[in-house]
């Protein structure tokens, strides 16, 4: 029997015995369960400044994990070259494959096999897409302060910086708040940031992004309304209110003057 053979035989036997065993210590065992395995790889940079050739490839981490009834129980990490028990259910199959030198060797190289191999598929892809996020500053108020939230959203990729600004001055850190980020599911990303603010006649309030998908930083600004601009507002619709008040009536006595209004008829001359 191959190597693969032998790994089979001993996860099934390995398996068989574990779930029978809680089987029988249980009083009643379940009617079905759920089993699930991932393999995860994770790259990151190794340090190296890119030149005119092509980038260096990246460090590589995988990851094999395995689940019943959505809890890992086990897993193999790359970084630590052995199997982990996450879970006293999984710690006769780490105990095994640890004593077997072909899985471990094994499961370290599918770092290449996997990993590697697919980011030399989807790196291209990732590496040159970019969406341009959209940006919004929407106030909600709190009396006496407003709530300024700058709302960043449907950008790729993740990375982002975003900025406030009073009158062209960067705002204290301390003042601001920030959700986490978001994944959209499409492969893009969001994420707010807040400030609370006292307004003052004539200030400007400024949301700056910077980001891979602009060639500068884009700036949207938020000025709160002045008093007089407000009272002008209430004074046009007060005025425009007034207005219909007062042109209902006539425009009623106008149409009830029409409908009863005889039209003259021109005379019609009569024959011998």
């Amino acid at each position: 029997m191959g190597f693969g053979g032998r790994l089979v035989a001993g996860m099934m036997g390995i398996l068989v015995l574990v779930f029978s065993r809680r089987a029988e210590s249980a009083a009643e065992p379940p009617a079905h369960f759920l089993y699930q395995g991932t393999h995860e790889c994770y790259f990151q940079s190794n340090g190296s400044e890119a030149g005119s050739g092509p980038p260096s490839p990246p460090r590589v981490r995988f990851l094999e994990r395995h689940f019943y009834d959505r809890q890992e129980y086990l897993r193999f990490d790359s970084d630590r070259g052995e199997c982990e028990a996450v879970t006293t259910l999984g710690e006769p199959i780490a105990q095994y494959w640890n004593s077997q030198k072909e899985i471990l060797e094994y499961k370290q190289s599918e770092g290449d096999s996997f990993c590697r191999h697919n980011y030399g598929i989807l790196e291209p892809f990732a590496r040159e897409r970019k969406v341009q996020p959209l940006v919004e500053i929407t106030p909600s108020e709190n009396s006496p302060n407003i709530l300024l939230i700058c709302t960043v959203d449907s950008f790729f990729p993740s990375k982002i910086k975003i900025t406030w600004f009073r009158n062209g001055k960067e705002e204290d850190e301390s003042q601001v708040f920030t959700t986490d980020l978001i994944r959209n599911g499409d492969w893009t990303f969001q994420i707010a940031l807040m400030l609370e603010v006292q307004p003052e006649r004539g200030d400007v309030y400024a949301c700056q992004v910077e980001h891979a998908s602009f060639p500068e930083p884009i700036s949207v600004h938020w000025e709160p309304q002045s008093d007089s601009a407000k009272n002008k507002l209430w004074t046009g619709v007060a005025g425009f209110v007034l207005g219909l008040v007062f042109l209902a009536p006539g425009l009623i006595l106008y149409l009830r003057n029409k409908k009863g209004h005889v039209i003259p008829q021109p005379p019609v001359a009569l024959m011998d």
